[in-house]
C-alpha cells in the first residue's frame, strides 16, 4: 500500500497492511540537508529538498509544510528572529497594547514573502509526491494568531473584557484564515492542522470558548474547502473534546502525550480519527530504546482502533534527536499490522 492508501484507511477504519505513522519532522529535513535555519525557512526549495529527504530515511506516512507559525505573525508586523536549530520565533509583537488594534492590517497573501514561502512549499511538496503520501498544511489558528500579533496579555484581556475589539480581531483573522487556508487547499494539501491553544479550558474560561471561540471557529471552518485536523496545542485535549464536535469539517484530533486515548474515544465515538500522542520534542532527551518503548506502549493501547494513526505530539521533532530513535520506530510500525 502507498501511504495515501494508508491514511485513507485510516480514516475510514478499514484494514491496511500496516498501521499509518507519522512524525512532526518538518524541522528535522533541514538537519538531514545540512541547510541552515534561515534559508530552510525562506526558499522553499529548500524545505521541499528537507522534506524529501525526510521521506526517503524516516518514511512517515504523512509529510508537513512548514511548522513556522512566526512566519504568519511577522505578515502582520510582528518581529522574529532565526533560531539555528529550532524553528524561527516572534521576538516583538507587532503591537502591544489592545487600543493599537487600529493598526493591524491584513496582509496581501500574493505578495508577502512569509506567506508565498508557507504557501510555495505547499505546493512543491504536492507536486513533488505526486499523491503517494499526503501532505499536511500547518497554519496558526485564527484564535491563537493575535496572541503573537499583540501578545499573550493583550490578545486575553480583549478575549475577556472587550467584546467589541474582539470582534474587530476576529473579523481581521477570518479574512486572513479563509483565504489562506483554502490557497493551501487549492496547491494541492490534503488536509490542515493547527495547534489550537485558546480553544481551551486550560487558558479561557468555557464561558468565553461556548459564546465566542467556538461560534468564530464555526463560521470560519465552514468556509474552507478541506478537512482540519485539531491539534492539541501543548495542552491535553480529551477531556475537553465536547466542546468542538459540532465544528464543520474535522477530520481528527491530534490528542497530547498526557491524554488518555479511551477517554477521548468515549467522547468522539468510534468513527473519528484520533492522532498521537508521543511527545516529540522530547524524544532527543531519551534513549532510542526508551522511546521505542513508548512508542509501543501507544501501539499496543490501540491496536484495536482502526480510526488511529500513530504520530507525534505537541511541535517539531527536536533537531538533537538521533536518527536511531526514529529508525526504530519505524521499524516498531512494520511489525504492527492495522
Amino acid at each position: 500500500m502507498t501511504s495515501m492508501e494508508r491514511v485513507v484507511a485510516a480514516l475510514q477504519g478499514t484494514n491496511s497492511d500496516k498501521r499509518a505513522f507519522t512524525m512532526t519532522l518538518s524541522l528535522y529535513g533541514a538537519k538531514l540537508t545540512g541547510c541552515p535555519l534561515t534559508e530552510y525557512y525562506t526558499v522553499p526549495e529548500r524545505y521541499a529538498e528537507g522534506q524529501a529527504a525526510v521521506a526517503d530515511q524516516c518514511r512517515p506516512d504523512i509529510i508537513f509544510t512548514p511548522f513556522a507559525l512566526a512566519l504568519e505573525a511577522q505578515a502582520f508586523g510582528s518581529e522574529i528572529v532565526f533560531l539555528t536549530k529550532d524553528p524561527p520565533n516572534v521576538k516583538k509583537p507587532f503591537i502591544r497594547n489592545p487600543n493599537e488594534i487600529g493598526k493591524i492590517r491584513v496582509p496581501d497573501i500574493e505578495q508577502q514573502e512569509g506567506l508565498l514561502y508557507l504557501r510555495t512549499t505547499a505546493r512543491l511538496l504536492v507536486e513533488h509526491f505526486r499523491g503517494t503520501v499526503p501532505v499536511c498544511g500547518v497554519l496558526t489558528s485564527p484564535m491563537d494568531l493575535p496572541a503573537i500579533i499583540m501578545g499573550v496579555d493583550g490578545w486575553l484581556e480583549m478575549l475577556l473584557f472587550d467584546r467589541e475589539k474582539t470582534g474587530t480581531m476576529i473579523s481581521l483573522m477570518s479574512e486572513y484564515f479563509v483565504s489562506m487556508a483554502n490557497s493551501m487547499f487549492d496547491s494541492g494539501i490534503n488536509f490542515l492542522a493547527m495547534p489550537m491553544m485558546f480553544t481551551n479550558p486550560r487558558l479561557l474560561f468555557e464561558k468565553t470558548i461556548v459564546e465566542i471561540v467556538i461560534p468564530a471557529l464555526a463560521e470560519m471552518f465552514g468556509k474552507l474547502k478541506g478537512p482540519i485536523v485539531f491539534h492539541h496545542g501543548g495542552n491535553p485535549l480529551a477531556g475537553y473534546l465536547q466542546h468542538y464536535l459540532s465544528l464543520p469539517n474535522i477530520g481528527g484530533f491530534v490528542l497530547d502525550s498526557h491524554d488518555d486515548f479511551s477517554e477521548a474515544r468515549k467522547t468522539v465515538g468510534q468513527n473519528m480519527l484520533l492522532l498521537g500522542n508521543l511527545d516529540g520534542p522530547s524524544l532527543g532527551k531519551i534513549s532510542p530504546a526508551d522511546a521505542v518503548e513508548k512508542a509501543r506502549k501507544i501501539l499496543d493501547n490501540r491496536k484495536e482502533d482502526n480510526h488511529f494513526i500513530f504520530a507525534t505530539s505537541s511541535a517539531d521533532v527536536a533537531w538533537y534527536t538521533p536518527m536511531e530513535t526514529i529508525t526504530g520506530i519505524y521499524n516498531l510500525i512494520q511489525h504492527c499490522g492495522a
